[in-house]
């Protein structure tokens, strides 16, 4: 597909870069030193701005599958899909700051009179990306996929965790359920059944929901039913969204504590039961007077990396079990981590992905990128010339295993002697390395 990119900073190089391998891909900029961040990419880099017709057409867009607004302002964006729109046959993705911009389930709602397909604001998907890690116990990562039917849960292991009392081939986890990855000493690999799990090993679940809420009760005994206390640190836009959230989950008691006092009082009469607290994050005897170590998590969400460090930092000294934080800057993902941050998530990053699920479909569906950028789920759609097997004798790519074959509204969740047939829908987990090859075995064209 020729997709072209307007937009050459966070978003749009990271698209670039996934995008890159399988497709021809045109990124506009108007700063012409940016075009340093495409060099080692296989893209064609332009130099101006997409709301010039000129430079889309030197960009192909009469011939253009996506194009994909990702500049800083809203209003060159919106005027760039337009043009595309008008000029080609596009299916136009608009970022946006502002969430009324916003269209059900991120359609092009308001703005779709401007000929755009599909509008994503990117703090509105970090909020939905933290709420599934706070409502899911004890996980540090949690994704739906396939409209419900199969989850996604990431743990990190505990000296004592049933999983490390034997081997994998040993273990009787939930029917339904397969642990497809581990992450230990930095490496990412698919286990197998002889592989024995250790303590602070990060370890990926799926399974059916069934079977994963009865892993969460397996991997947090005593906590089904019990309530959770949330404290969520700044009350921006992603605060505000994440809170909405949360208050329609009955187990969940919420507090915000935000500094500028304009700003709590506008959430405290738009929050109908979370607790609005004036205050900083970020000082250490405010965070004790409200006994902020007895929250069961701690979501820091603050426009500042620094300023979010130190109040998660903090939030972990104090004693909170759970500490999720916003990162800004996608080289600080890994340093959060390293410092003891629980999850580190950025709105940029959940934005990326939220646009490759869009743009790859048909065959291959990228439904999430896993481990920033180390993993892939693929939904697949097995080629009519495959050769019917089962899954024993596959033979696929060492560093990929299927998590679910999709049937109906039903997700199986296979094992050894289960059978892989031709147009089979199949829910794939592979390194980043694998991709390329899991994606051919099963359909015949890569990811």
């Amino acid at each position: 597909m020729r997709i072209v990119i307007a937009g050459g900073g966070q978003v749009g190089s990271s698209l670039a870069r996934a995008l890159a391998a399988s497709h021809e891909v045109f990124v506009i900029d108007h700063d012409p030193e940016v075009a340093d961040v495409f060099q080692a990419m296989d893209v064609e880099f332009l130099v101006g701005s997409g709301t010039s017709e000129e430079v889309l057409g030197r960009a192909g867009i009469a011939q253009c599958d996506f194009f994909v607004a990702a500049t800083g302002l809203d209003e060159v964006n919106i005027v760039g899909c337009a043009l595309a729109s008008r000029l080609g046959r596009a299916e136009t993705v608009c970022l946006v700051s502002r969430p009324e911009f916003l269209g059900a389930a991120g359609t092009g709602g308001r703005l779709g009179a401007f000929g755009i397909s599909r509008v994503v604001w990117p703090e509105a998907q970090l909020a939905a990306d933290i709420e599934r890690i706070v409502t899911a116990p004890g996980a540090i990562d949690a994704e739906v996929f396939a409209g419900g039917i199969v989850r996604l849960l990431e743990y990190r292991l505990a000296a004592g965790s049933p999983l490390t009392a034997t081997t994998l081939g040993g273990l009787r986890l939930p029917r339904g359920s397969l642990i497809v990855a581990v992450k230990r000493a930095g490496r990412i690999f698919v286990p197998r059944g002889s592989t024995r799990l250790q303590a602070a090993d990060k370890v990926i679940v799926m399974g059916t929901p069934e079977a994963m809420h009865a892993v969460e009760a397996l991997l947090n005994p005593g906590r089904a039913g019990s309530r959770l206390l949330v404290t969520i640190i700044g009350g921006g836009d992603v605060g505000f969204q994440l809170a909405q959230r949360l208050e329609q989950t009955p187990s969940i008691d919420l507090r915000v504590l935000e500094r500028d006092a304009d700003r709590g009082t506008m959430l405290a009469g738009r929050l109908s039961r979370t607790l609005v607290l004036n205050g900083d994050g970020t000082d250490l005897e405010f965070l004790e007077s409200e006994n902020v170590g007895r929250s069961d998590v701690l979501v820091s969400v603050i426009d500042n990396d620094e300023r979010n460090l130190l109040a998660s930092l903090l939030g972990r000294q104090l004693g909170v079990p759970k500490v999720i934080t916003r990162v800004g800057r996608p080289a600080n993902l890994r340093l959060f981590e390293r410092v003891g941050i629980d999850v580190a998530i950025s709105a940029r990053g959940a934005a990326v992905a939220s646009i490759l699920h869009h743009i790859t479909g048909g065959a291959t569906s990228l439904l999430a990128i896993v481990e920033h950028g180390e993993a892939r789920v693929f939904e697949l759609v097995v080629s009519p010339s495959f050769e019917p097997r089962e899954l024993k004798d596959m033979g696929a790519a060492e560093d990929a295993i299927v998590a679910a074959i999709l049937r109906g509204n039903r997700a199986i969740v296979p094992r050894g002697d289960d059978r892989i047939e031709p147009g089979d829908r199949i829910v794939v987990f592979c390194t980043q390395d694998a991709a390329d090859r899991v994606c051919t075995f099963f359909t015949g064209a890569a990811s």
